[in-house]
């Protein structure tokens, strides 16, 4: 395997952190496996990905989650 290092939310970070290592190493896991589906099975698994975030961007909006408020959580400091 060979490590690299993620942007990620701090409570997700923490928790990660906060982990077992058995817990991180499933983690890791999936996390391989849900890249490995985007950036190598390319067309048919972007397209599921675009799909996924698109349903997730109008829960969000449903949820009161404005392009404002987004914006405002994207540049909180850590």
């Amino acid at each position: 395997m060979k490590e690299v290092s993620i942007s990620l939310n701090p409570e997700i970070a923490n928790a990660y952190l906060s982990a077992t290592a058995e817990e991180r190493k499933k983690v890791d896991y999936i996390v391989n496996s849900w890249l490995k589906t985007i950036f190598i099975k390319k067309a048919a698994a972007r397209e599921e990905l675009f799909e996924i975030m698109q349903t997730a961007g109008k829960i969000a909006q449903s949820n009161g989650l404005t392009p404002e408020k987004l914006l405002e959580i994207l540049n909180e400091k850590e």
